[in-house]
């Protein structure tokens, strides 16, 4: 018998459940807005506040990861941050960095709504998958078949990875054919949710790729932390049964695995990288884990006080926007669609342009923020963000059509991804898989985003229709599809 609650859980959306949702969000976001007209930047906290109910207005989908909502949200975030921060400080924003700031703020965040619109607008309204088929679906997978997917999926995503970069010809396909465990990372968090018999590998899983993410160069527990927020976002379709305690204790463990990250990663990386200046790990993983384990150990209040102060700045993400309205067009012209020009042509295949310039971030960020930001010689790159990079090709009002366009584009790609084939959940595995892959960030630049969301459709597309049923079929242990 399946331990599915399928009994405790709504088996049609009605509209009466989003409209609620949507009240008590309007109320707790209106409070807040209304204590944030006492900050040092009570309009901008004002607006703010209020971002947040519109997006849940506009992108929320009962019973399905929210992942378009994500992606909309956590670049709202990145929005908000530097206003936060300052309040924090008692100071506005034009106090930081002057009156740009404050108007990149409110460019970011009518650039947010541009990109919920047009992707509320490609995805439409109607359900993708029913919760009948979620839960019928789900509850045919194997417990052993989806560990050992995990384990071949992992071999074979780090054997790919490693070589991806050893022909840029060839990079960004090796890494979208890597990703593909996070399908069945996905399906495994998602059963984790809901039945029992799941929750032991659900639970090592997570902390496995936790120990994997952090071991590594960057901070690749994001990724997980994501999904599971994500995953876990599908599990209800009212918020009172998503606020539970134990999100608050999740919420909490991620802030301060990410403030311990940013307290340590300077060091780490020199330790990891043998001084050498650049992105590769040179040590080995035991050694890795005791550098973690000692770090742990002596890590003072301090250097956790630091690490949320550098958390905060890494994650607002402003400067280098302001940066550009300070410079462009002042002494920089308009590039009137120069940039997105060089995105698009990113996608023509390297093997078949071989001369085709590698593009680096930090070189646009130096040349059109008029702020000077480490590049690839000391191991980095560091981007103005799509949204910056459309001002710079446009300028206001045209710099919202490019947006608005990218917004139809992932909205479009979630329909399309999770319709294809004939397994809806392993559809939604993969659209949720290739957002949370490409769509998050406010930082992304747009010659990173663009070629990565459509190599990712086209490699999620190939391997749904090839192999999806054939996928299935294994790791239901059926021999036909009903």
């Amino acid at each position: 018998m399946s331990h599915y609650p399928l009994n405790n859980r709504p088996l049609l959306r009605t509209k009466s459940d989003k409209i609620s949702v949507n009240k008590i969000l309007w109320v707790i976001c209106l409070v807040l807005a209304f204590i944030g007209l006492s900050t040092p930047n009570p309009s901008e906290t004002f607006l703010g506040c209020l971002i947040c109910p519109v997006l849940f207005s506009l992108l929320w989908r009962p019973g399905e990861p929210p992942a378009l909502l994500f992606a909309a949200s956590f670049q709202t975030l990145q929005v908000f941050v530097p206003v936060i921060t300052a309040n924090l400080a008692g100071e506005t924003l034009q106090q930081n960095f002057g009156q740009e700031l404050s108007l990149a703020f409110y460019l970011g965040i009518l650039s947010i709504l541009a990109l919920a619109y047009g992707m509320k607008l490609a995805v439409g309204n109607s359900p993708i998958i029913s919760l009948i088929d979620q839960e019928k679906s789900a509850s045919e997978l194997k417990v052993s078949r989806l560990a050992i997917a995990y384990l071949g999926t992992f071999v074979f995503s780090s054997s790919i990875t490693s070589l991806a970069f050893a022909d840029p010809a060839f990079t960004q396909l090796l890494l979208s054919l890597g990703s593909l465990r996070w399908l069945i990372i996905f399906l495994i968090v998602w059963n984790g949710f809901r039945d029992p018999k799941f929750r032991l590998l659900s639970f090592s899983i997570v902390i496995l790729e936790i120990i994997i993410g952090i071991t590594g160069f960057f901070s690749g527990f994001k990724q997980i932390a994501f999904l599971v927020l994500v995953v876990y976002g599908a599990t209800s379709l009212k918020v009172k049964q998503l606020l539970r305690p134990q999100v608050l204790i999740l919420m909490v463990l991620l802030l301060l695995l990410a403030t311990y990250w940013q307290s340590v990663k300077g060091g780490y990386r020199s330790y990891v990288n043998g001084g050498s200046l650049t992105q590769t790990v040179t040590v080995s993983l035991a050694d890795r884990l005791n550098y973690h384990t000692k770090s742990v150990s002596q890590i003072s209040e301090k250097e956790m006080g630091d690490g949320f102060n550098a958390l905060l700045s890494r994650l607002g993400y402003l400067k280098f926007f302001a940066g550009s309205i300070r410079t462009v067009p002042n002494a920089v012209p308009y590039q009137n669609g120069k940039l997105w020009s060089e995105a698009i042509f990113t996608l023509i295949p390297r093997a078949l342009f071989p001369d085709k310039p590698v593009l680096d971030d930090s070189k646009r960020t130096n040349e059109f923020s008029g702020i000077q930001a480490a590049g690839a010689d000391k191991g980095t790159s560091i981007s103005i963000g799509y949204v910056g990079e459309s001002y710079i090709d446009f300028g206001v009002p045209f710099m919202f059509a490019p947006i608005f366009a990218l917004g139809c584009f992932w909205g479009w790609l979630y329909r399309f991804i999770t319709n294809l084939g004939s397994i809806p959940l392993l559809g939604l595995a993969a659209a949720t898989t290739i957002l949370l892959n490409s769509a998050v960030f406010f930082e992304s630049s747009n010659v990173k985003i663009l070629p990565a969301g459509v190599i990712l459709l086209l490699v999620y597309s190939m391997v749904l229709r090839l192999f999806g049923k054939n996928i299935w079929l294994w790791l239901t242990c059926k021999s036909k599809l009903n």
